[in-house]
């Protein structure tokens, strides 16, 4: 698969062969005819994909020099999630008590469960000046170590009323600072949300827009679909609408969404133990329903999408055998980049392409089957932007010299290594190793009922001009835009009734709260997580066994 050119386009003149490396394995290149090289070698200059070649043809011209690093495994591009509220995946999994029909009926201050799980636990660590960076940098890692190189950002909210997205090592799709990766949203005006006519013409800006759709199994559910009809066969539907969950959806439902342009994220775990069911996906996928994947948050759904990827192949076994191994892997990939239209950059391996990689274990069987197959423990290295970000040390050291390497929790036969540190990332983290951040965390929520009320001052470091930032919990405090915005219904007078879960604005007692068990980093070390989703009552019979099974 030669370039054509010695320089890929955006790679710097001249770039220093200390920022060249050339990975050998199974090039799984998750294009569009599906190539796969058995034994490849995969070239990288800079942050780009520079060629794939054989591992028999000679190198291209500036590799003579590079030495050939074995991989032992498979070489992916990097999972992109397309959903996933980070912030709150410090939190273990919840035993959920019961099915429900809809988003309001388990969220918000109606359910003191979800007090004492979630929006009590999360106020306290998000406004805390000194656990708020804990939790960016664990849930950052806990990406990592899941394959996982682009997902939904963490937004921050400052005193002064200020906005902005966390930077870290994570892609997030909401703040790319670069042109060939077009920046999504996932969050809109409450203004914008007022009503099908003014929510089209937010559509109608050019970018594409990540919210929840339908969430829920009910007819309130699906109300929130049927009020973007505004006018007979008049939709506020467009290519820019990615719709996540739409479990609501009928076949005809999926019809109308995929005629007029509409995109879906599946998170299939989350949906099943919070309403026994999924989206109907054979009917997605007659529609012609463009689909990625998203774990949606530790309290319901995978640690990351590796785990979410096996998730989604036991739900399509169970609906009919829906999509094949190579399907499910390119909604993790190829998929996720064209619905982002980051198809050009992202989400295969080619020529020219951003050098996201994961690296997993072995190089025999099906190409497909064998990644959603694979544990976290099988992972071998994940790359970002052609930097080595995670992976075994041998990797690690031979991909990122002198990088400040820190080991990843795990099995002590198989040491893992990360690389966290990074000049541009927010200074509200930087500095922070995951090991501290652990500690702080595991800290905080052992001992949440006896937490001061209100936090001490932030140190000056973290402090910008007078303004202290926090993380934006949308669940906990509105900010004006919201993070599951929807469109309000129709009451029987004709006027417009808001509609979702109440949000607590009243200050969290200290005793109100109880001690939390912080969420592990992978399911194959959390024997919480494991025990916890044996219990869960909502899966399908034997999903929960089987899904276990996989992780392990």
């Amino acid at each position: 698969m030669p370039t054509g050119a010695d320089t890929p386009a955006g790679t710097p003149a001249g770039t220093p062969a200390a920022s060249r490396f050339a990975l050998r394995g199974r090039i799984v290149t998750l294009d569009e005819p599906g190539t796969v090289l058995d034994d490849g070698i995969l070239y990288v200059t800079g942050q780009l994909i520079e060629d794939i070649r054989p591992a028999t043809a000679p190198a291209p011209p500036g590799f003579d020099q590079v030495k050939v690093v074995d991989t032992g495994g498979s070489v992916y591009p990097g999972l992109i999630e397309l959903h996933n509220h980070l912030p709150y995946d410090v939190l273990p999994l919840w035993l959920v008590p019961k099915k429900y029909g809809n988003r309001s009926q388990w969220g918000g201050s109606g359910n003191p469960a979800y007090h004492r799980l979630v929006t009590g636990p999360m106020t306290a660590l998000g406004e805390d000046p000194l656990l708020m960076p804990a939790v960016v940098r664990y849930v950052e890692a806990k990406a990592l170590v899941n394959g996982t190189t682009t997902s939904q950002g963490i937004a921050l909210f400052s005193n002064a009323g200020a906005r902005r997205m966390y930077r870290g090592v994570i892609r997030n799709v909401e703040q790319t600072d670069t042109p060939d990766l077009p920046e999504a949203a996932s969050r809109i005006a409450d203004v914008e949300a007022g009503d099908a006519a003014k929510f089209l013409a937010r559509l109608q800006q050019p970018h594409r827009l990540l919210l929840h759709l339908a969430e829920g199994v009910d007819d309130a559910a699906r109300a929130h679909f049927q009020a973007l009809q505004f006018q007979p066969g008049t939709w506020a539907i467009t290519d820019n609408l990615v719709g996540i969950h739409c479990t609501a959806l009928t076949a005809a439902d999926f019809t109308t969404f995929a005629a007029h342009g509409g995109s879906m994220v599946w998170s299939p775990l989350s949906n099943l133990l919070l309403y026994g069911q999924t989206a109907d996906i054979a009917a997605a996928k007659k529609a012609g329903v463009l689909m990625g994947l998203g774990s949606d948050w530790s309290v319901s759904g995978s640690k990351g999408l590796l785990g979410e990827l096996k998730a989604a192949r036991l739900a399509s076994t169970a609906a009919g055998s829906v999509f094949s191994d190579r399907e499910l892997a390119a909604m993790a990939t190829r998929d996720a980049a064209r619905i982002l239209r980051w198809d050009h950059a992202l989400g295969s391996l080619r020529p020219g392409m951003r050098a996201d990689l994961l690296v997993v274990d072995g190089a025999q069987g099906d190409p497909y089957t064998a990644l959603i197959d694979a544990r976290d423990t099988d992972i071998r290295l994940v790359a970002i932007d052609g930097t080595a970000r995670y992976g075994t040390p041998a990797l690690m050291r031979a991909l990122a010299p002198g990088a400040t390497l820190e080991p990843a929790p795990g099995s002590a036969q198989a040491p893992l290594v990360l690389n966290l540190h990074d000049d541009s990332t927010d200074p509200v983290v930087a500095g922070l190793t995951l090991a501290e951040a652990t500690d702080r965390l595991t800290r905080a929520l052992d001992t949440l009922p006896t937490l001061p009320a209100h936090p001490a001052p932030p140190p000056p470091a973290l402090v910008e001009g007078g303004v202290r930032w926090r993380l934006a919990l949308d669940e906990i405090q509105p900010t004006g835009a919201e993070l599951r915005p929807r469109l309000p219904l129709r009451t029987a007078a004709g006027t417009l009734s808001p509609t979702g879960p109440l949000i607590d604005l009243a200050t969290v007692a200290p005793e109100a709260l109880e001690a939390v068990v912080l969420d592990g980093l992978t399911a194959s070390t959390d024997t919480t997580f494991l025990t916890t989703l044996s219990g869960e009552t909502n899966l399908p019979t034997d999903y929960a066994d089987q899904l276990s099974h996989l992780l392990k």
